[in-house]
């Protein structure tokens, strides 16, 4: 019988300086729920640990389940990686709204939203998973390529919950993944999928991933859209949730109307599509407005914008889905 370590405690985080609801349903990752019977607690894996999370004014609360039999005497740690609690959230807010008074306006509706530091493999299979889709069909194919090429680190009424594949765990089953993901109705993204991983292989492994965080973050970005079916926007998505380069601003429909409503209205006002050099127009104009952290102060926009939504149908790619799950349990 499978032994799953159950690890409880709590760290110093103020409510102000995360809001876990937008930060974890944002549309940056899709392995987090919230519990039906409490709102304000989450569960979701992360760093290979089946995690609950909840919070009080000033204390980050979280049980974290698997991870082996020893005890992980680093879970705050993880935490705080996974949350980016080193960064001054609340100083960046006070430059953000003396930048931009559309930023100013924004920001009293909502903050507090951080920028999650996820794992490339991740990041990139479920960004590419995101495109042309909506937020529960995303949920869906994550979680098939959890149950089919990750471990079990977890189990709780009947569920089983899994890591995210290991590189090497895709890597194993290359020769088959992309007729396996077809046969899962994966579509197109099946090909995007396994190309990619041939592709990070060939470039150096997982090695590459780090390479990249050194870079500066154009040459990055431009080294990212070499993969299968990776564009600028995925690739941005990637450079600033998981290679450290927060001045990416990825442009979806949401930041685009956003931009051309408040930012670049006459130059926006008669585009229709966003060419490669619109992309850059606009992604240029939020780092000169916002600074390094231009892709921090870009999240919180877009999470403003999607409050407008909450509870609606809403598509990720173009637009993200904010929808509670009803059938959360706490474990």
């Amino acid at each position: 019988m499978s032994c799953f370590k159950t690890q409880s405690g709590k760290m110093p985080c103020k409510a102000k300086e995360l809001n876990l609801h937008l930060t974890l349903l944002g549309g940056q990752s899709f392995r987090w729920k919230t519990q039906e019977d409490k709102k304000s607690s989450f569960y979701g894996v992360a760093f290979g640990h089946f995690w609950n999370l909840s919070q009080t004014e000033e204390f980050l609360e979280f049980t974290a389940h698997g991870g082996g039999e020893k005890k992980d005497n680093d879970l705050e740690n993880k935490l705080k990686t996974y949350f980016r609690l080193d960064f001054n959230l609340s100083e960046n807010l006070k430059l953000w709204k003396k930048s931009h008074n559309h930023f100013k306006e924004k920001s009293e509706y909502i903050q507090s939203v951080r920028v999650l530091n996820q794992e490339p493999v991740e990041n990139l299979i479920s960004f590419i998973c995101s495109q042309n889709n909506h937020i529960n069909r995303i949920t869906s194919m994550v979680e098939h390529l959890c149950s089919k090429y990750g471990e079990k680190i977890y189990s709780c009424d009947g569920v089983n919950y899994y890591s995210f594949p290991t590189l090497e765990a895709f890597s194993k089953n290359l020769d088959t993944l992309e007729d396996d993901l077809r046969k899962a109705k994966f579509g197109y993204r099946a090909k995007f999928i396994s190309g990619s991983i041939k592709k990070i292989n060939e470039l150096g492994g997982i090695e590459w991933f780090d390479n990249l965080r050194a870079l500066p973050y154009k040459k990055a970005r431009q080294e990212l859209v070499k993969l299968p079916g990776i564009g600028y926007k995925v690739a941005d998505c990637i450079c600033l949730m998981s290679l450290g380069h927060l001045q990416a601003v990825p442009i979806d429909t949401h930041i685009f109307q956003i931009a051309q409503k408040h930012y670049m209205p006459e130059a926006l006002s008669k585009i229709k599509s966003v060419t490669p050099k619109i992309y850059d127009d606009i992604s240029d104009k939020f780092r000169d407005v916002y600074g390094e952290y231009a892709g921090w102060a870009q999240t919180i926009l877009f999470c403003a914008q999607l409050s407008r939504f909450k509870e609606k149908e809403d598509t990720d790619g173009d637009d993200i889905k904010l929808k509670r799950s009803k059938k959360a349990k706490k474990c």
